[in-house]
């Protein structure tokens, strides 16, 4: 049983409902997250009428509170996951400009060879060359951009990733 607080002011009899509130909104810590009481609980634990405490709740917004904290909880631990999983794209994005680059020096190495007269001219190496630049200056366009979404702050964990 938890004990009530009351205030004497002249002698009007005035009950403070701020533990009861806290409990309300807060809830109690528990192994397996938290639990939040009933109105009738607290009105039992503290032995209030249970219609005063209702009208108490409802005229200072108990509930609102208390579903206010709730979506904010949720709001910071969905955050908390995309900020781990935003620095798990950063890290891709930078494997695939770096992919992307060894794709270009490759291409770049093997138009020297032409050059120098160490590989014969062949069109469909050229065609896979034209493709292979294509697409790896594809990936470190994409790439860059979805660095500059995470830097700036515009990506959110509903935000469409769908080509990586």
């Amino acid at each position: 049983m938890r004990i009530a607080l009351h205030k004497y002011f002249m002698t009007k009899f005035k009950i403070d409902y701020s533990e009861a509130r806290d409990w309300y909104v807060t809830g109690e810590k528990e192994k397996d997250g938290r639990s939040y009481p009933s109105l009738p609980e607290i009105a039992r634990e503290f032995n209030y009428s249970l219609s005063t405490l209702r009208k108490k709740a409802a005229n200072e917004g108990w509930l609102k509170k208390r579903n206010d904290k709730l979506q904010l909880k949720e709001v910071i631990c969905m955050r908390r996951e995309f900020m781990g999983k935003a620095v798990k794209l950063s890290n891709v994005c930078f494997n695939a400009i770096t992919a992307a680059e060894f794709l270009i020096n490759k291409v770049n190495e093997e138009q020297n060879e032409i050059q120098n007269g160490m590989k014969p001219y062949d069109i469909h190496l050229a065609t896979k060359q034209i493709w292979t630049l294509k697409q790896a200056m594809s990936l470190i366009v994409k790439s860059q951009e979805t660095l500059d979404l995470i830097e700036r702050g515009e990506m959110s964990p509903l935000s469409n990733i769908d080509y990586i």
